[in-house]
């Protein structure tokens, strides 16, 4: 496999990553509007796939990463996780319904140690291959 940018790596785990949250938490969206529950039984199992989806970038991230591998999965999970959070905080907003603002950077925080986490945990067992 030819040697791959910073960029190209960052830009394929946030892919991955948005591949897996986006369609989540959109479900979770619709869930959310339609529903008398506050926030809705089935936002919770979501929100667990939405982070998934940030481990599941970095974990391609650390696959692919030749040079700090948990330096790009957390900037994979940030910017992943802020395009998740931007979803929902427009889809509020245009609903008139509060938002959250106090879960916003704690949600940052685990998306991001989540990416960063599965990155260095690959990237360590790929060096872990024996001859």
């Amino acid at each position: 496999m030819p040697d791959r940018g910073p960029r190209q790596v960052v830009a394929a785990g946030v892919g991955l990553a948005l591949a897996v949250a986006v369609p989540a938490a959109l479900l979770a969206q619709v869930v959310d509007a339609v529903s008398d529950d506050d926030p809705g039984l089935l936002a919770y199992p979501l929100a667990l796939v939405v982070l998934a989806g940030m481990a599941a970038g970095g974990d391609l991230v650390g696959r692919r990463a030749s040079q700090a591998p948990a330096r790009l999965g957390a900037i994979t999970g940030l910017v992943a996780i802020a395009v998740v959070q931007a979803l929902g905080i427009a889809r509020r907003a245009v609903a008139g319904d509060d938002i959250a603002w106090a879960t916003v950077p704690a949600v940052t925080v685990v998306a991001v140690l989540l990416a960063a986490g599965a990155a260095a945990r690959r990237a360590r067992q790929a060096g872990r291959t024996r001859p």
